[in-house]
């Protein structure tokens, strides 16, 4: 009689135990059917897989957007070996077509741009293509190269303008903060 028993508290504690099981294993949810993936991205082992350009939890943010705004600090320029005083600048960073793609806005040394310099977000740095100025007749001027690289809400603009004709360079840093009001300046 106590095998019986033993065998029946054995069979009932098994049953017991693999319905709990089954049990908890069923309530798991895949984790794709309730992440709605935004611009082409994947859902892959419950976290969207994001295209290039696409960043956030669900690929909802362009990685552009998080640099897009008007920064306020100084830039400091290099003319041919001669060095600028400190001066107070800003830079603003423009939206573009395309989720990685801006534009900038500066006034360094005695090189302006306004909104014909584009570039390219990848990761922490702007690098933008090389800006050619010609004059009427179609003959290149100048060069002007430029890069930028944030760390945090700080930004660090690198820009050079060499004149073709006559081989001078200036190069200038612009170093600032991100959002600053217009009135602070």
């Amino acid at each position: 009689m106590k095998t019986i028993k033993s065998i029946l508290f054995s069979a009932i504690g098994f049953f017991a135990i693999a319905a709990t099981v089954v049990g908890f294993s069923s309530c798991e949810q895949d984790s794709c059917t309730v992440l709605l993936c935004k611009n082409q991205g994947k859902c892959e082992d419950g976290l969207c897989q994001c295209p290039a350009g696409y960043e956030g939890a669900e690929c909802e943010t362009t990685v552009a957007s998080k640099y897009v705004g008007k920064y306020g600090g100084t830039t400091r320029c290099n003319y041919n070996n001669m060095l600028f005083p400190i001066v107070p600048d800003t830079v603003e960073i423009t939206p573009l077509a395309g989720p990685d793609k801006v534009g900038m806005k500066i006034r360094a040394g005695n090189t302006v741009l306004d909104g014909d310099f584009y570039g390219t977000v990848q990761g922490n740095t702007i690098f933008f293509e090389t800006l050619i100025s010609r004059d009427n007749q179609g003959n290149e001027l100048a060069r002007i190269d430029a890069f930028v690289k944030f760390d945090g809400n700080l930004i660090n603009v690198f820009l050079q303008t060499i004149n073709v004709t006559t081989q001078e360079k200036q190069a200038c840093s612009f170093i600032g903060k991100f959002h600053v009001p217009d009135e602070e300046f």
